[in-house]
């Protein structure tokens, strides 16, 4: 299987299938649109559509939505809106060399999927965008009314959908563009609020003191919605860990502790750095070292790519015995996983809790935490037991970015319209589910109760990691699901219901 690469993407995509559509994913791989600094993807996009005469408009959270005109005839068919994000999640691998802020993701085709050289792919949810603004131009489609909403900060609090104001777009269908499984089609998610804890941090030059340093790297990470049930390491407890076996041992005084990449994702790394006596460096080093083979051992068949590396530091100020105590404590008492599955669907996880970051500052430390639930209820108990566990160790808890879940409506007009299109193109029943992870979609349900939607989309694998990539087959059977659907709007009135 031959392999091609390509800084821009130019020569990877030029004779892929949609055309179209990977014309435009090629374009939006080049601008940088990281999570909150969507602004040149946002601007890239109104010249866009200004080129093109397509009505574009903004609103104060900085989300965009086009519209494109009913076809001749069809201007009673209701209007549908087609929604993805404009941002992406930025990870880049261990010792690749890579500046979000400005570099095009480099983009590489491998046989018949599409991935980037060491970084997040933005698949996720590039693809979606690209799809929206291919539907807008499509010459072939014909099509009643469309509006193509694109959010900004969804994989970081979701502060673009919760900045929707009601009458921002008129389509009282919505098909979000923002999964990740070619067959189903997503009709329910669970909400999701996160937590921030912030420590205050006192350190100074501890005398008679020498630091050690260890580093996690090399986890599989993953999805916290889609692949928290499955058995992979949080490299954050697992730093956690060889902490408090050390500290089993011999005194010792944090320096800093740093890890995960974005408040949902799994995190795949981590680091600290601790002051021991002087005398005890080595014996650290060793007790260590112990450590790091048992857990390997441990590992090998979960985390075959785990990597830890301990070495002495010339690190010299820490915080107290006691701070290091209460900091230790915090991330112990938070609980990571699974917590329980629902009683009605088998195999659907019903609340979880991803210990997702710790980040060393001048003179704080602050522990993100995010959680989900398909009942608000649980939502509700679940950040405030976090709030309990960070006040009772002397933190700050923010509460922020709560977003509601999406209940299934598997026998909705919309539901049964994208599903008998669906199988139509694929000639082969697919799947209604509902999945843990999170969707625009509940916070729209809050906005707009009358709405119905579903999601979609290709497959794409190991989002939010440097190994994301795409099924590029899937992508073009995806574009044809996509432009069946548009066009059986028609067979909905305008009260909802399907005709015939």
């Amino acid at each position: 299987m031959s392999s091609h690469r390509s800084p821009t993407g130019t020569e990877v995509l030029a004779d892929l299938q949609p055309r179209l559509v990977w014309q435009l994913f090629e374009e939006i791989s080049r601008i940088p649109r990281c999570s909150k600094k969507e602004q040149k993807i946002r601007s890239w996009i109104k010249s866009w559509a200004r080129r093109r005469s397509i009505p574009c408009k903004t609103d104060g959270a900085g989300n965009l939505l086009l519209q494109r005109g009913a076809s001749p005839g069809w201007e009673r068919v209701p209007v549908l809106v087609l929604q993805a994000h404009l941002d992406m999640v930025c990870v880049q691998a261990e010792g690749v060399r890579m500046n979000f802020a400005k570099d095009p993701i480099p983009i590489r085709l491998d046989g018949s999927t599409l991935r980037a050289q060491g970084t997040t792919l933005g698949a996720d949810n590039g693809i979606g965008v690209a799809y929206g603004l291919a539907a807008l131009i499509d010459p072939e489609l014909v099509c009643g009314t469309l509006e193509v909403l694109l959010t900004v900060d969804e994989e970081a609090g979701g502060s673009g959908a919760l900045g929707v104001k009601s009458g921002f777009f008129t389509g009282r269908y919505l098909l979000n563009l923002d999964s990740e499984e070619m067959g189903v089609i997503t009709i329910g998610t669970a909400g999701l609020e996160i937590s921030d804890c912030t420590l205050a941090l006192r350190t100074k030059r501890r005398a008679g003191s020498a630091a050690v340093s260890l580093g996690i790297r090399g986890l599989a990470g993953g999805h916290s919605g889609m692949e928290i049930h499955l058995r992979r390491s949080n490299a954050i407890k697992l730093a956690l860990d060889a902490l408090n076996s050390l500290r089993a041992k011999m005194p010792l005084q944090l320096c800093s502790f740093d890890g995960g990449e974005a408040a949902n994702s799994i995190p795949a790394k981590a680091d600290w750095v601790v002051l021991v006596p002087r005398e005890a460096q080595q014996r650290a080093v060793s007790r260590l070292e112990q450590w790091r083979r048992e857990t390997l051992e441990r590992a090998r068949e979960n985390e075959p790519g785990l990597e830890i590396s301990i070495r002495p530091d010339g690190t010299a100020k820490a915080c107290s015995l006691e701070q290091t105590d209460s900091i230790c404590r915090l991330l112990t008492e938070i609980p990571h996983g699974t917590l329980a599955y629902s009683k009605d669907v088998e195999g659907l996880v019903e609340s979880s809790n991803n210990l997702a970051q710790i980040r060393s500052r001048a003179n704080s430390i602050v522990v993100t935490v995010s959680y989900r639930s398909c009942a608000a209820s649980t939502l509700d108990e679940l950040g405030a037991t976090i709030k309990r566990i960070g006040e009772r160790h002397g933190a700050k808890v923010r509460q922020h970015s709560r977003a509601p879940g999406w209940t299934a409506k598997p026998k909705s007009p919309f539901s049964t319209l994208v599903d008998r299109h669906y199988t139509s193109v694929l000639g082969r029943p697919v799947q209604l589910k509902a999945f843990h992870a999170g969707l625009e979609c509940g916070i729209f349900t809050d906005l707009a109760p009358e709405l119905q939607m579903a999601s979609i989309g290709p497959d794409i694998h190991a989002v939010h990691t440097p190994e994301e990539h795409v099924d590029i087959p899937s992508v073009a059977a995806l574009w044809d699901v996509l432009r069946r659907i548009v066009t059986g709007m028609a067979e909905l009135s305008e009260t909802g219901v399907a005709d015939g």
